[in-house]
């Protein structure tokens, strides 16, 4: 098989998504629109529950909001990469971001920063 060929096949394959965001709006949005798309999405409002469903299933993407109440979500990066390495994990918040933060996110293990509000299109290409 071509790595053209492989790369098609795998831009096909539906993924495990879990979005863990303290907004209820956010959750049901990346659901429905994921959901769409193929792949299978579940939701966690609190950064205890999505390491309770971190622990039971493996996830292909995590999509981590960066303001959550409770845990921070520099425990819940650090918990899914100890559990999941291979995971690829998202931010995604509203509010401006430090560089330094950013930096030290992605030493942790982050792929990618999404900025809200973004455009469907950016969901897309993340997952694809």
């Amino acid at each position: 098989m071509s790595l053209k060929q492989r790369k098609k096949m795998e831009k096909n394959k539906f993924l495990n998504i879990l979005v863990v965001d303290d907004e209820e709006e956010i959750c049901k949005m990346f659901t429905k629109f994921l959901s769409r798309e193929g792949h299978r999405v579940k939701a966690s409002l609190t950064g205890n529950n999505a390491i309770d469903l971190i622990n039971k299933e493996n996830f292909n993407v995590v999509f981590l909001d960066i303001v959550m109440p409770g845990m921070p979500p520099i425990a819940v990066l650090e918990k899914i990469k100890k559990t999941s390495p291979n995971t690829k994990v998202v931010l995604i918040t509203g509010k401006l971001v430090n560089k330094n933060f950013l930096y030290k996110m992605k030493r942790k293990g982050v792929s990618e920063l999404l900025q809200k509000p973004f455009k469907i299109e950016d969901l897309r290409e993340i997952v694809c």
